[in-house]
């Protein structure tokens, strides 16, 4: 693994570290935790339309399955109440508490896939253990 295998990783807990820091700074402001959520998923779209128009890949965004689509509506469903719900949470208690309350995503996920990937995916001991761990470092800060 190189360091340029690294870097999107690496980008993304940069971005998403930051993350929580910027909602708090437009709660303070706005205490509006709906309209920023949805500021923040607007942006996202507008930022995601932006590079598919620019790669030149608009096409590809009417080219899928209907039944693809199913998928990926309701997976924005999801992130779409994890948005709402992670702004939410930043307006009761501290970023330092909601981040890694989120950070047991990872369990859920393992659960998941375990359950409805098995032909996909298989959970090994470490992603279990490294799960564990994870959930156990979130009840030592809660």
């Amino acid at each position: 693994m190189t360091f340029r295998d690294l870097l999107f990783p690496l980008l993304a807990a940069l971005c998403y570290s930051t993350n929580p820091i910027l909602i708090k700074f437009g709660l303070r402001i706005s205490n509006e935790p709906v309209l920023g959520a949805c500021i923040g998923m607007t942006t996202s779209t507008v930022a995601y339309l932006g590079y598919f128009l620019m790669s030149g890949q608009g096409r590809s965004l009417f080219g899928l399955p209907t039944w693809v689509n199913v998928y990926f509506a309701l997976a924005g469903l999801c992130s779409t109440f994890g948005v709402f719900s992670f702004f939410a949470a930043h307006e009761y208690i501290p970023a330092s508490v909601v981040a890694p309350l989120t950070a047991a995503a990872p369990l859920v996920t393992v659960l998941l896939s375990h359950f409805l990937l098995k032909s996909e995916e298989r959970v090994s001991l470490a992603d279990a253990l490294g799960t564990v761990l994870i959930v156990a470092g979130v009840a030592l800060l809660v």
